[in-house]
Formats: structure tokens, C-alpha cells, sequence
């Protein structure tokens, strides 16, 4: 691995949604079987373990990795190197993984008997050792984050839904025969295994890098783990809302289906095609969002360590705007040919599992714009230092949600949980934006940019719906719905100019190293 310097946050978004996009297809190549194996109401269960999963991850591991790249990207900016920084951040790492895997195994039946599950409890027995290898291994991905080295981080996140994958069908086909709950079970050690070989794979790239390291006999002050604990706080705030919404949404949602006259059976089967088929096909276009909200984090660090914040308004302005043009097509295509999609992915699904699942795609396809704009202004905002005001927006966002949800769900059904968190992330956006723009300045380029990729997103819709009316075999009208739509689109993005060049230029700028030692300077930032 090369030790350069920092790289251009395309280049880096480039590696990361190229093995997210690899990730998210293993992983629908994943789902789809697996939701045949399991059977609606089977999905349905599987998807109750990972709002809870994803929370107690949060709880433990999701500052871990932000925090160290902004120290390790900062002291780069400056020149300096930060050891102890680097040991004192491992060893609260450590703690928080062990941490995660006793309050996981404490927290198992109670949470299962809340969801209407106690029958269940043994699932989080089960993923509670991936706790602890998601959240040691965040810290050896913040490390590459921080230095603006997306490789390894890229082929770990590949390689772990391949494990997942192989791991995942064989157990679960395997225990199949045992009942619907032993196939969950052994799609959920799946999830185990996966994590535990991503940390291998990580801790593996870290020491090569790095060489042995024994940080736990490294004696550090205490003012520093002050400072890592305190730049913690606020970013587990902004990054723990989403998962808690997902928690309550884990057993709110089939309650409400339920007081509103569905039955249990049903509840659970449209709570999985919500959370399970439909999400998968949603989030695929969103973790490249994900990818740029990590990859910016360099950028903005360094830029704030050297005063530049013309520099990071240019670099901010321009990711948002790739953002944008990769989300706005996804929408309308997933708008357009939400039935064609779901046959495709589900054959397994029954005429009426089907029906349901397209409407709420269909609803849910705005959410890819929505989604992807929150993922990274939060980021953003989290490298600028201002993650107390994103973890603000997200609870009230998530209160206006979850408020519309109780309102909404017993009288129109399962549609009403796309609407709830369409209006959640609408207003998590629009807050955000504007905090931004307090932090960065305007940008009116941003606001072309925007303009010329919403128009062209509007005509190419015409175009693939003319193909969709036109065209009768499913797959024809994909594959040509999708080459027509790629092709109008991207020639209108060309025809407007809608990036302009110096945008571009920001973002493949290289950044310097300064001549300051952190050892004068200190591992504080602002």
C-alpha cells in the first residue's frame, strides 16, 4: 500500500461505491434467494433482528470511524504523526466492541419479547460476537478513511457480503427443513461470520501498514482520551437516530398494521417487503452517497485545519452536486418501472406480494434523492464540526416520522411507512441545508448544478416512460428503458454543462502536508 497523500474525493467515492455497488449487488444476489428460501413472513422475521443490530452498532461503533479519520486527516494536513492519539482511540475501541457484546447478549429477550417475538431471542445471541468485530474494525476503516486510502476499505466491504453470500444460503437451505426459524438462524450466523472475517481482513491491512502495535502498552494521557470521548458524543447522537428509528419501526409498524385490522401473519409479511425486498432495491443507489459522505471527510478535515473554507464550500458543492446526479435517474427509473423490477428480483412472491411491493416502491423510489442528500449533509456536517446540529435535525425528523406513522398506518396501511419516512428525511434535508449553508457559505454553482440535473432527470423520465407503455416483455423494457434513459440523461448533463470545471478542479486538487508537529500543536481540533 502507498503511503501518499491525500487523494480526490471522487477517486476515493469512486473505490468505495464501486465495492458498494459490488456489495449491494452480492447482496441482492443474496436477498433474492434467500427471501425465496424464507418465504414472505420468513423475510419478514429475519428483518426484525436488524433495526436492533444496527442500533446497538451504533451505540458502540459509529463515532469510531469518523473520529479517527478527522485526527489522522488533520494531523496529515499538519504534518505530524499522533501514537498516542492512535492507542488511546484502540483501546476505547476495544471497550466499546466488549461493551456491545455483553449489553447485546443482556438485552436479548427483553427486546425480542417487545417486538412480539420472545420466541426469537436466541437471534441476537447470535449476531452479538458481529458487534464486536463491526466496531474493532471501524477503527482500522477510520484509519484508512483518515488518510484517504479507500482500497482497503473497499475490497472488506466486497468481501464480507461474498462471505455473507456463500456462508448465508448454505445454512440457511441447510436448515430449512428444521422450520422457518432455523433458516433465520442460520442466515443470521451468516452475518457473524461475515463481520468476523472483514476484521481479519482489516486488522491484517492495518499491520502492514502500520507494523506491530502494542497499543495497550502505550501509556497515554488522560486529557486525550477526554478529547477522543468528547468529539465522540456528538456524532454517536447524529448517527444513533436513524437506527432508532429503525427500532421502533421494527415494532411499531406491525402493531399498527395490526390495530388496524391486519392480521399478525400479514403485518409481519408487509413489514418484510417494506424493510426487507423493497429496501434492498432502495438503499443500492444510496450507499453511493455513503461512499461520498466517507470520502469527504480527508477533504473537509484538511481543509478546515488549513483555514481553507473557499476550498471546502467548492468541494462540498461539487460532491453534493455528483450526489444529485447519480440519485435524481435512480428515482424516476425506480418510479417508472417499480413492477418490472420486483417480478424481476421476487419471482417467488405471490400476485398480491407483488402488487403490494411494487406500491411501495413506487412510493419509496423518492426516497433515494431524500436519503442520499441526509447521508451526506450529515457527513459534511460531522467533518465541519457541527455533528450536535445534525443529530438535532435527525430527532426531530424522526419524531415527525414516527408521529405521521401512528397517525397514518392503522387507517391507510403499509403505503404510510414510505410517506412517514419521506417526510422524515425531507426535513432532516432541508435543515441540514441550511446549516450548511451557514458553515460553507452559498453556492450558487450548486444551485445551477441542481437545476440543470432536475431537468434532465424530468425529460429522461418521459423518455423511459415511453419505453415502458411501448414494450411489452418485462426484460426488453429494462434493458432498453435502461439504455435510453442512461443515454438521454447523460447527454443532457453534457449539453448543459451542468458541472462546471472549476467545480471539478476542487475536487481532484491534491492537498500538501504542512511543517507543524502535533506534538506543539496538540490533537485537539475545532
Amino acid at each position: 500500500m502507498k503511503k501518499a497523500g491525500s487523494r480526490s474525493v471522487l477517486r476515493s467515492t469512486a473505490w468505495l461505491a464501486f465495492a458498494g455497488i459490488a456489495a449491494k449487488v452480492i447482496g441482492a444476489f443474496y436477498r433474492v434467494p434467500l427471501t425465496n428460501v424464507l418465504g414472505a413472513e420468513g423475510i419478514g422475521l429475519y428483518q426484525t433482528f436488524f433495526p436492533v443490530y444496527a442500533l446497538f452498532l451504533t451505540l458502540t461503533g459509529a463515532a469510531v470511524p469518523t473520529v479517527v479519520a478527522r485526527y489522522v486527516a488533520y494531523a496529515d494536513a499538519l504534518g505530524a504523526d499522533i501514537p498516542f492519539t492512535r492507542a488511546a482511540s484502540k483501546k476505547i475501541t476495544l471497550v466499546l466492541a466488549l461493551s456491545g457484546v455483553a449489553f447485546t447478549s443482556l438485552m436479548a429477550y427483553p427486546v425480542a419479547a417487545l417486538q412480539m417475538r420472545a420466541g426469537l431471542w436466541k437471534g441476537y445471541l447470535i449476531v452479538a460476537p458481529a458487534v464486536f468485530a463491526v466496531t474493532l474494525a471501524a477503527y482500522y476503516k477510520g484509519y484508512f478513511i483518515g488518510k484517504g486510502r479507500m482500497t482497503p476499505n473497499a475490497f472488506s466491504q466486497a468481501a464480507e457480503q461474498a462471505v455473507k453470500l456463500a456462508v448465508g444460503l448454505s445454512t440457511a437451505y441447510a436448515l430449512a427443513k428444521y422450520g422457518v426459524t432455523a433458516a433465520v438462524y442460520g442466515a443470521l450466523f451468516a452475518v457473524t461470520a461475515s463481520e468476523f472475517f472483514g476484521l481479519l481482513f482489516m486488522a491484517a491491512c492495518y499491520r502492514k501498514d502500520i507494523g506491530k502495535e502494542k497499543f495497550l502498552c502505550v501509556r497515554v494521557d488522560k486529557r486525550i482520551y477526554f478529547d477522543i470521548v468528547g468529539t465522540m458524543f456528538p456524532i454517536v447522537a447524529a448517527a444513533l437516530v436513524l437506527p432508532v428509528s429503525g427500532f421502533l419501526d421494527s415494532f411499531l409498524i406491525v402493531r399498527l398494521l395490526i390495530a388496524g385490522g391486519t392480521s399478525a401473519q400479514e403485518a409481519t409479511a408487509s413489514y418484510g417487503l417494506y424493510s426487507g425486498a423493497v429496501g434492498t432495491v432502495v438503499n443500492l443507489p444510496v450507499v453511493i452517497a455513503v461512499s461520498l459522505s466517507v470520502a469527504v471527510i480527508p477533504k473537509v478535515s484538511s481543509g478546515v485545519a488549513k483555514g481553507e473554507y473557499e476550498k471546502v464550500n467548492r468541494v462540498t458543492g461539487t460532491t453534493l452536486g455528483a450526489c444529485l446526479a447519480i440519485a435524481v435517474p435512480c428515482f424516476f427509473a425506480l418510479l417508472v418501472f417499480a413492477e418490472d423490477v420486483i417480478g424481476l428480483l421476487y419471482p417467488g412472491f405471490s400476485s398480491d406480494e407483488s402488487i403490494r411491493a411494487a406500491d411501495i416502491l413506487r412510493w419509496q423510489s423518492v426516497n433515494v434523492v431524500a436519503a442520499s442528500l441526509v447521508q451526506l449533509l450529515s457527513g459534511i456536517l460531522q467533518a465541519l464540526g457541527s455533528g450536535r446540529s445534525a443529530a438535532i435535525y435527525l430527532a426531530a425528523s424522526v419524531a415527525f416520522k414516527t408521529a405521521l406513522q401512528v397517525l397514518l398506518l392503522p387507517r391507510i396501511g403499509i403505503v404510510a411507512a414510505p410517506l412517514s419516512q419521506l417526510a422524515m428525511y425531507a426535513l432532516a434535508a432541508a435543515l441540514s441545508a441550511v446549516r450548511y449553508v451557514e458553515l460553507t457559505g452559498k453556492n450558487s454553482e450548486l444551485v445551477k448544478t441542481g437545476s440543470k440535473i432536475a431537468l434532465s432527470g424530468v425529460i429522461m423520465s418521459v423518455c423511459i416512460q415511453a419505453v415502458a407503455l411501448t414494450l411489452t416483455h418485462r426484460l426488453a423494457r429494462l434493458a432498453v428503458g435502461a439504455a435510453t434513459g442512461s443515454a438521454v440523461y447523460f447527454a443532457l448533463l453534457w449539453a448543459t454543462k451542468a458541472f462546471g470545471s472549476e467545480g471539478i478542479k476542487a475536487v481532484f486538487a491534491r492537498g500538501g502536508k504542512g511543517e507543524d508537529n502535533d506534538r506543539s500543536r496538540g490533537v485537539g481540533m475545532p
